[in-house]
C-alpha cells in the first residue's frame, strides 16, 4: 500500500496546497504559451517543488491540452507516463547521487541536444540542485544559458544560498513557502475523509504542529496513524504514533527552576525517565514553552503556533511575569546545550538534572553580575575587608544539595508508609481505580505486590505485556496519583515482569480476556 502523500499527490494545478503565487504565475504562463526555458524552485522540504515540476512537465507535454488552457487532461498518453514515471521525454535527475561533471555532462548536456522521442519538449528535473560540484555547475552553465527550443530545465534546491550566482541568474526564480496551518488542516481533513476514517481535530492540530509547515511530513505521520487500522481516531489513540507533549510536565519542571527548587525539577525528570518518556521530546516541548514565555514578555502573539491548551497559555503567561528577561535567556540558552547533551549522554536525564541544578544555583551568580555592572568597583567603593576563603556556611549548603540530589536520582527517599499499610489498602486502590480505567485494573488484579523499596513499590506481573501497560506513562502516573492521595507520600510503581513465567505461554482463554477488555478479539 503506498504511503497518503504518494496516493494523493496532487496531479493537477488546482489540487496544489499554499504556493497560490506561484501556481498563477505558471499557468498564466502555460496558457498564454509564454514557458520559460530555465526554471529555479526553492524552499524547503516537502511543499510541492517536485509536485510543481512534474505538473510544468506534464502540462507542456499534454497530448490533448487547448490553446489557452493550462491543466493536463490526464487522459493521454503523455501524461498517463508522466504520472506513472515511465516518460522517456521527462528526466528527472538526483544530484545528491550524482554530483559529478561526468554525469551532467551524459545525462544532461549531451542529453538535452537530442529532439525528444514521443512529446513536444524533454523536460530536465534536477532535484536537490545544489548537491552538484563546482565543475558540475560551470558545465552546466552553458547549457542554460542557450539552451535547445526543445529543452526546458527545472531545478529543485532546499539550500538557494548555495548555489553560484550564475546559475540563479539564468533562471526564473519562485521561492516556495511553508504551506499555513489552515492550508494543512484543510487538506488533512479531506484526506481522511476521503480515508474513511474519523479523526479529532485536536490530533490533526498535533500533527501539523509536529510537521512545521511540511506539508510531505504531516501526510506521513497521518499514514501511520491510519495504520492503526481505526475508524474513529482519539487523541489517546494517536499517542501511540505521535511523541506526546506533556504541558503539565514541562510546566512544573519550568516553575521549579524560576522558583529555584531543584529537587523537585530533578524528581520531575527522573519520574519521566523511569516511565520510558522521550527525553529529547522532553527537552523539545521545554525550549517550546520557554519561546512562548519570551515571545509573551516582548508583547507579540502566536496564533495557532502549538497544540496547546488555554489553560496553558494562562499558566505560560503567569510563569512569564515571575521571571526576569535577563534570567529567562540565559534559561534558554542552557537549555539548548543540555538538549544537544541528550543523546550522547550515558545516563539520558543527566542533561536535564544539570540543567535543574546548576541553574537554580546560579540566581546569585546572575544577580551579582548585574549588579557589578550596575556598580562598578572603583577606588572609592572597593571594600576594605576581604573575606575568608573557608567559609563554613556554603560548604553546609553544598553538601545538603548533592545529598537531596543523590535521593532524587536514586529514589531512596525515607518514607513512613510500610509495605504492610499498602498491602492492606490494595483492594481499596483497585476499587478506586477501577472508576477510571477498567483495562489497567484487569492487568493489576493479576499482579503481585513484592516490597517497598525506599519509596518505590515493586510488583511482579506474569507477561510483558502486562509490564509495559502499567509502566505506561498514562498508567504508571494514575497509580501513583492514587498511592500519593491514599497515603500522602510519593510512592513510585516499578514492575517487574515475573521469571518463574517470562518463557510461559499466555492461555488462550488469557488472551480473549485481555483483548476484550482492549475492545478488540483474536482472530
Amino acid at each position: 500500500m503506498s504511503t497518503l502523500y504518494r496516493k494523493y499527490r496532487p496531479q493537477t494545478f488546482e489540487n496544489v496546497i499554499g504556493q497560490t503565487h506561484i501556481i498563477q504565475t505558471i499557468t498564466n504562463e502555460i496558457s498564454m504559451g509564454r514557458v520559460a526555458q530555465a526554471y529555479l524552485f526553492s524552499g524547503s522540504r516537502g511543499v510541492g517543488k517536485t509536485t510543481t515540476a512534474r505538473l510544468l512537465a506534464k502540462a507542456m507535454n499534454c497530448q490533448n491540452r487547448k490553446d489557452g488552457k493550462f491543466e493536463p487532461c490526464e487522459e493521454c498518453l503523455s501524461c498517463k507516463e508522466i504520472t506513472g514515471g515511465r516518460s522517456i521525454d521527462v528526466i528527472e535527475i538526483d544530484a545528491a547521487s550524482q554530483t559529478g561533471v561526468d554525469n551532467v555532462r551524459e545525462n544532461i548536456i549531451e542529453n538535452a541536444q537530442f529532439k525528444p522521442t514521443a512529446s513536444k519538449f524533454k523536460i530536465f528535473i534536477i532535484d536537490e540542485v545544489h548537491m552538484l560540484s563546482n565543475s558540475s555547475f560551470n558545465a552546466l552553465l552553458k547549457t542554460l544559458e542557450e539552451p535547445p527550443a526543445h529543452a526546458i530545465f527545472i531545478l529543485a534546491t532546499t539550500e538557494l544560498h548555495k548555489l553560484p550566482d550564475t546559475v540563479i541568474s539564468r533562471c526564473q526564480r519562485s521561492n516556495f513557502k511553508k504551506i499555513k496551518f489552515d492550508d494543512m488542516l484543510k487538506r488533512l481533513e479531506e484526506l481522511a475523509k476521503s480515508e474513511g476514517v474519523k479523526i479529532d481535530k485536536d490530533v490533526l492540530k498535533r500533527i501539523i504542529n509536529k510537521s512545521d509547515g511540511c506539508l510531505r511530513d504531516a501526510e506521513s505521520l497521518l499514514g501511520q496513524i491510519f495504520s492503526l487500522n481505526i475508524k474513529k481516531i482519539t487523541t489517546e489513540d494517536a499517542q501511540m504514533i505521535l511523541p506526546t507533549a506533556d504541558a503539565e510536565t514541562v510546566l512544573n519542571y519550568v516553575e521549579c527552576l524560576i522558583q529555584k527548587n531543584a529537587g523537585d525539577a530533578i524528581r520531575t525528570v527522573n519520574h519521566l525517565g523511569e516511565s520510558g518518556a522521550s527525553l529529547d521530546q522532553f527537552a523539545h516541548d521545554l525550549l517550546e514553552i520557554l519561546r512562548l514565555m519570551i515571545i509573551g514578555q516582548s508583547g507579540a502573539t502566536l496564533n495557532n503556533a502549538t497544540d496547546y491548551s488555554q489553560e496553558v497559555y494562562k499558566k505560560i503567561k503567569e510563569l512569564s511575569q515571575n521571571i526576569s528577561s535577563d534570567r529567562l535567556v540565559a534559561m534558554i540558552e542552557k537549555a539548548m546545550l543540555r538538549k544537544t547533551q541528550i543523546k550522547s549522554s550515558p545516563i539520558p536525564q543527566l542533561p536535564l538534572e544539570l540543567l535543574a541544578v546548576e541553574f537554580c544555583g546560579e540566581e546569585k551568580n546572575i544577580n551579582s553580575d548585574n549588579e557589578q555592572k550596575q556598580n562598578p568597583i572603583t577606588a572609592e567603593n572597593k571594600p576594605t575587608e576581604k573575606k575568608p576563603l573557608n567559609n563554613p556556611a556554603p560548604t553546609k549548603t553544598i553538601s545538603s544539595t548533592i545529598k537531596n540530589a543523590i535521593a532524587d536520582i536514586t529514589h531512596k527517599h525515607p518514607i513512613s508508609t510500610t509495605f504492610e499499610q499498602i498491602q492492606n489498602e490494595w483492594p481499596n486502590i483497585l476499587e478506586k481505580l477501577s472508576e477510571s480505567n477498567h483495562s489497567l485494573i484487569f492487568i493489576l488484579k493479576m499482579c503481585s505486590l513484592e516490597k517497598l523499596d525506599g519509596n518505590k513499590l515493586r510488583v511482579s506481573v506474569p507477561f510483558v505485556l502486562h509490564k509495559e501497560k502499567v509502566e505506561e506513562p498514562k498508567s504508571k502516573k494514575v497509580i501513583e496519583d492514587c498511592l500519593n492521595e491514599i497515603f500522602s507520600e510519593n510512592i513510585i510503581i516499578k514492575a517487574e515482569v515475573n521469571s518463574e513465567e517470562k518463557n510461559s505461554t499466555v492461555p488462550e482463554s488469557e488472551i480473549q480476556n485481555l483483548a476484550a477488555q482492549f475492545g478488540g478479539e483474536v482472530v
